[in-house]
């Protein structure tokens, strides 16, 4: 079913090649403003002896930040194929910050909770910022510049939990707060500088801006496959990561955040690893490296599961958790722009939308699963969540071969 006209514009603007300047200041605001959501996950510890809290209710903050982040990308995100795009980035960069310094100062836990949601509503600018290098840049350029700013966020959301750690070591977990802010206001005024002015040829009210979102997710059922897959993948990622806190402060190995952070480096490998798999996406098939991402992040949590207690065992599964992971995002969202190309921000939106909710659910399981089964509970709310998107990715390579051929 074709989508609706007026939802979808019928052409794409041509660009002109992109200044490589240009490129470089896009590229590191998306390795800034990306690990905002991520700073509280080996943070997590401490907020809970600061606030007097157990490891499952002071779980509902990686929890919080991430269903503000589905809220951004429902009500915010769809503003970048109407609105001008610099004006709108520095506003939600401004807005960013006061979300930061709020959580900063928040003098009890439900206040600090709300700063969360905010953080995680005002994050989704980066979901702007990625679709604005695809129409800023020219037919020929377009892959190579977003595999490097997809390669930027990845690495920006493993490099941030390392940052937070360290910083949270020597000024608190507050003053990581106080940081980041610091940082989106000066990266509002460099991106106000840098960045020209971007008008949309897309004219929608925002209601029908909304529904256009509908109409994309019913119309396109290559959306629907790959964003059920991602949310799920990203679930059985935010397990780990929700609790590696709670696991490096207990007696298996009795370490602080700044320890859980720097695992944040080692995922790092992943990261890199994932940039070249994601070049052969179209040659190998997409599909295909998303299946073999799944066993990945299924062989980590066997090694956690049985290696866990010893640094070599935990280090080896982070670089395959990572690795798998950070290589099917790429594969996805590669795939994913294809889909629609003149809608490229709504398609985004949704399938971060799915994303996010799956890490909210897989934040919120482990934390239970931490406080009622230890470790070996948390590797299996991990797994679990792998097997199953495998059963779907599964299922969605018999009906395609089970389809009749288009001629």
């Amino acid at each position: 079913m074709e989508t609706s006209s007026a939802a979808l514009p019928a052409t794409v603007p041509q660009a002109a090649p992109m200044d490589r300047r240009l490129l470089w200041t896009m590229t590191t605001a998306t390795v800034l403003a990306v690990g905002n959501v991520y700073y509280s996950q080996p943070l997590l510890g401490v907020i809970a002896r600061t606030f007097g809290l157990s490891a499952s209710a002071v779980g509902s903050v990686p929890m919080s930040s991430q269903l503000g982040y589905v809220a951004g990308l429902v009500l915010l995100t769809p503003l970048g194929d109407v609105l001008e795009k610099r004006g709108l980035l520095v506003t939600m960069l401004g807005l960013a910050a006061v979300a930061l310094f709020a959580a900063g100062l928040a003098p009890t836990f439900p206040l600090f909770l709300a700063a969360c949601v905010a953080i995680g509503l005002t994050s989704v600018l980066v979901q702007i910022l990625i679709p604005f290098v695809a129409a800023l840049s020219s037919p020929e350029e377009r892959g190579r510049n977003l595999g490097v700013v997809l390669s930027a966020a990845l690495v920006g959301v493993l490099v941030s939990r390392a940052l937070s750690g360290f910083v949270a070591t020597h000024l608190g977990w507050r003053g990581m707060y106080f940081a980041a802010g610091a940082t989106m206001v000066g990266l509002a005024m460099t991106l106000r500088l840098g960045l020209p002015r971007y008008e949309s040829s897309t004219r929608l009210t925002y209601p029908r801006l909304l529904q256009s979102l509908w109409v994309l997710l019913r119309d396109v059922p290559g959306l629907r496959a790959i964003a059920l897959t991602g949310a799920l993948m990203y679930a059985a990622l935010s397990a780990f990561w929700a609790s590696l806190a709670f696991f490096l402060g207990s007696d298996a190995y009795h370490q602080g955040p700044g320890t859980a952070g720097m695992f944040g480096l080692i995922g790092t490998v992943g990261a890199l690893a994932a940039n070249v798999t994601g070049r052969h996406a179209q040659r190998i098939g997409a599909r295909r490296i998303v299946r073999a991402c799944i066993v990945t992040m299924l062989a980590a949590f066997g090694v956690f599961a049985l290696f866990g207690t010893v640094w070599a065992g935990l280090i080896a599964g982070v670089v395959l958790l990572d690795l798998g992971a950070q290589a099917a995002t790429v594969s996805n969202q590669t795939e994913l722009y294809r889909l629609h190309p003149t809608a490229q921000t709504r398609l985004n939106t949704l399938y971060k939308m799915f994303y996010f909710v799956g890490g909210a659910c897989g934040s919120a399981l482990s934390a239970i699963a931490w406080d009622h089964a230890g470790w070996r509970g948390v590797c299996a709310v991990g797994g679990g969540f792998l097997v199953i998107a495998f059963v779907w990715e599964q299922l969605q390579a018999r009906r395609a071969a089970a389809a009749p051929a288009v001629t």
